[in-house]
């Protein structure tokens, strides 16, 4: 049986994956901040698998031996890694870049993207070793240089995980680990349902995009999930939202009367 690791498994579109893996047969190893919101996630998990098939350890990605030890325990309960998925991430409120406090935004940098790294960095030397794996990172709002005023440091985060990912699986092509992206599209999830929820009345044109655009994490969590397993090539872009979707979406919006954000709010 095949294993998987997700870093920041806990919630959100991680915790979908884990899910969906476990639900396509395979072995899930994940990491949450805390050991609580571990705890919490196995309520998640628990008489829908065999606990047998799961496992989660503590992990705060800028930190190399944390990620280590995520590594370590995934192999030491599954025997190996064939899928590593680069998911923890954080965001800032919307706000002018010049009114966040500093600590906002360099948390953003270094789980977004220097954790990102790191973690690459660690997976890919381990399954360089076993001689086999796949390493996905996921991308977000900014990776394909769109802008979203007050949200520019997580924006600036994607746009750098984009530009890592495709220059690293260059390097490495042809090589016995592939490397490429995952992009869910826009997920409802507490990190993009903060901001609506503080003020739903200022927030209603973004609201209305959610409407037409959005899923929630379960519903493209199990497609990402088999476009990961079934990919062979080297740089593989996997978006769930192709500009296929979002014009019909669009263009289907004033008849369909798709609401998927109120139960959220």
């Amino acid at each position: 049986m095949k294993t998987a690791v997700i870093t920041g498994g806990t919630r959100g579109i991680g915790a979908a994956l884990v899910k969906a893996f476990l639900s396509s047969g395979w072995n899930a190893a994940y990491s949450g901040t805390t050991q609580e919101k571990i705890e919490k996630s196995f309520d998640l998990l628990r008489g829908k698998f065999p606990e047998d098939r799961y496992a989660a350890f503590p992990c705060e990605v800028s930190a190399e031996a944390d990620l280590i030890s995520l590594w370590d325990g995934a192999v030491s309960t599954f025997g190996s890694v064939d899928i590593w998925v680069n998911n923890a991430g954080t965001s800032n409120d919307q706000t002018p870049f010049h009114e966040l406090p500093t600590e906002v935004f360099t948390r953003i940098i270094d789980t977004n993207v220097k954790g990102l790294m790191l973690a690459t960095h660690v997976a890919y030397n381990r399954m360089l070793t076993q001689g086999h794996g796949a390493i996905y990172n996921m991308e977000g709002l900014g990776s394909d240089g769109r802008r979203i005023t007050g949200l520019t440091p997580y924006g600036t985060s994607k746009r750098a995980v984009r530009y890592f990912t495709d220059a690293f699986a260059a390097e490495v092509k042809g090589g016995p680990v592939i490397v490429g992206t995952i992009s869910p599209g826009m997920v409802l999830t507490d990190l993009t349902m903060n901001q609506v929820r503080k003020d739903p009345e200022k927030n209603r044109q973004l609201i209305r995009i959610y409407n037409i655009l959005a899923n929630e994490a379960d519903t493209v969590a199990p497609y990402l999930v088999r476009k990961m397993v079934d990919n062979t090539r080297h740089g593989a872009k996997i978006s769930w939202l192709n500009n296929r979707k979002v014009i019909k979406r669009f263009l289907s919006a004033p008849f369909s009367g798709r609401d998927i954000v109120s139960k959220y709010l």
